[in-house]
């Protein structure tokens, strides 16, 4: 992998603020409850749901389950990843200058760290910054051995200090060291969503360059080989693959703004799904009937939504008509939702 430019350094220190909101918040190593917001918080939203969803508000990580959402980690925990047997979840850790990638149970409880990138420098001091190293985007391997990450090799170096793009990584969840899986000279790697049957996996990239605009890659696991699925709507991220393997759902340009579309996972045609000009983070239901989504009506933030997902006689796919489930809670979109049984 090469050094990016300064120019370059710009371009991730924005994507990082972007996808962030805020590239300070507290260096705690493990996440409690924000001061605002008590342990037991409960909200009551009234329509129900199956399954258990993951996802952020106010900088926490929230479980959605029947009618109610409770808090289970906050101090900048972000980006949760239900495990596959949907016992424990990856999240993302902010921190001051530095993000990592932990576990915790179903409860919240945290129970193990797997990367270990915060700096020993002074908070907020110049020596700190050239130790920053950041991990986004836990997604799981289908036995639940391994998680991908899209970090960077090393800290910035040179003067002015340049940063290593986001490249792809994995995690063993119990002993060994991570491994590069993908590093691209010129994008930045982002969310990416493992094929069922586990023979490679389909994430986003975002050019380094100004004038690039974010699609969706293929990796295949036996050849090593990156695929740009063609046909599909730039800028293209958020993507999500379907319980059977059969759909790619993810978040794209439309005419009205960004909208959830879906695809074949050759990508080789895109069908738009929703209408909303404001939707983001799809995911599907544990047994692929439905899609839950982040979507912000005209003036307010995002909420969560859910539409039953269904094919027609010609076995295109569509989703029925939207519901609303949540009012006015400001969700976290690039925070990601995760569904669970």
């Amino acid at each position: 992998m090469r050094l990016s430019s300064y120019r370059c350094l710009l371009a991730v220190l924005v994507l990082i603020c972007l996808l962030l909101n805020a590239c300070s918040v507290t260096s705690t190593a493990y996440p409690s409850p924000p001061t605002n917001i008590s342990a037991d918080e409960t909200i009551i939203v009234g329509d129900p749901i199956a399954g258990r969803i993951l996802f952020v508000r106010d900088a926490a990580i929230w479980l959605w389950q029947g009618e109610r959402a409770r808090l289970l980690l906050g101090d900048g925990a972000t980006q949760p990843s239900w495990a596959p047997d949907g016992t424990r979840f990856a999240f993302v850790q902010r921190g001051n200058s530095f993000s990592d990638v932990l576990l915790a149970t179903n409860a919240g409880e945290v129970i193990a760290q797997l990367t270990f990138n915060e700096s020993q420098q002074a908070p907020n001091s110049f020596a700190r910054a050239y130790e920053s190293v950041w991990a986004f985007y836990p997604a799981w391997s289908p036995d639940g051995q391994e998680i991908v990450m899209a970090s960077q090799a090393s800290p910035p170096v040179g003067d002015p200090a340049a940063e290593y793009n986001l490249a792809l990584y994995v995690l063993p969840v119990g002993d060994g060291a991570q491994r590069p899986l993908f590093a691209g000279d010129t994008v930045h790697s982002g969310r990416a969503h493992y094929a069922r049957d586990g023979s490679g996996l389909v994430f986003a990239a975002v050019p380094t360059a100004a004038d690039g605009t974010s699609q969706l890659y293929w990796l295949d696991f036996s050849s090593g080989i990156h695929t740009p699925l063609a046909g599909l709507p730039q800028p293209a991220y958020d993507p999500a693959l379907s319980p059977d393997g059969a759909w790619l759902i993810f978040a794209a340009a439309s005419a009205a703004g960004v909208d959830i579309f879906a695809t074949t996972p050759d990508g080789t045609e895109a069908i738009q799904l929703s209408q909303h000009g404001s939707a983001r983070a799809p995911v599907f239901s544990p047994d692929g009937t439905q899609v839950a989504f982040l979507a912000a009506a005209p003036g307010t933030g995002f909420d969560l939504w859910l539409a039953d997902f269904s094919l027609d006689e010609q076995g295109f796919p569509s989703l029925g008509q939207p519901r609303r489930i949540s009012d006015g809670l400001n969700l976290d979109p690039d925070g990601g939702l995760s569904w669970a049984p």
